[in-house]
């Protein structure tokens, strides 16, 4: 008659250690958990590359036409790639005082607005628009033509005489909902700004500001200063001599 060998908690892990130690099937458990595994995590870094870049070359975008159009604001002849002026024309010598708002942003004597915003691509001419408009349509020409890059937002232009200043939005082409909400981002975009440096033209904004100042207290009216100062606006259209 045959004994019962009853087997100890020992023998089951030894049995246990020496099944674990078998490579059969390893390969077929490796396939279908790690190469699936390693797959996404790769794929997650080329989408992680993908928006990075496109973040880097959105904001380059739209920091480069703000400059470019700072840098072209004393001319609306300017080339709007390189800020080159060979024409030899200019805006006129009054181009300020209607052309960049100055009316509205000195004194608020006027109705006229102190600010203006073109969309991307935009769809209007040279001759809807007054001067501040067809600088900021040729600065964002780039964008779409010699760039050829396929972005859209908006360009503005906004005077408040201290500081003036083009400001560029663009939005994403290609957008990834749960990264942009991870990030705490409302919209998919990019926002750039670039100061206009003038100051020979601030010298004489802050000369304007005192002489009628003065005027204000001795009684001169702001409906009486705006009309002098309106009648040599020109109309603040562009390519006027």
């Amino acid at each position: 008659m045959m004994k019962r060998i009853k087997s100890s908690p020992t023998n089951r892990t030894r049995r246990w250690l020496l099944w674990l130690r078998h490579t059969e099937g390893s390969f077929t458990l490796e396939s279908t958990l790690v190469f699936p595994i390693l797959f996404l995590l790769i794929l997650m870094f080329l989408l992680f590359s993908m928006y990075i870049y496109q973040k880097v070359v959105l904001y380059y975008s739209a920091s480069e036409t703000a400059e470019r159009a700072s840098f072209s604001w004393d001319n609306s002849h300017r080339n709007a790639r390189n800020g080159m002026l060979t024409t030899g024309q200019n805006d006129g010598l009054y181009w300020r005082v209607s052309g960049d708002y100055m009316l509205g942003s000195l004194f608020g004597i006027t109705a006229n607005q102190t600010d203006i915003t073109l969309e991307i691509p935009g769809s209007q001419s040279a001759d809807e628009l007054e001067l501040a408009g067809t600088k900021l349509r040729q600065a964002a020409a780039w964008l779409t033509g010699d760039a050829g890059l396929p972005f859209q937002g908006n360009i503005a232009y906004a005077n408040s005489l201290l500081k003036r200043e083009v400001a560029v939005k663009l939005k994403q082409p290609v957008s990834l909902a749960p990264l942009e909400l991870t990030l705490g981002l409302s919209e998919p975009k990019t926002a750039a700004a670039a100061t206009i440096v003038d100051p020979v033209q601030f010298i004489r904004d802050v000369d304007m500001v005192r002489y009628y100042t003065a005027k204000f207290n001795n009684g001169t009216s702001k409906q009486q200063a705006a009309k002098a100062l309106q009648a040599y606006s020109g109309g603040g259209k562009a390519g006027k001599p």
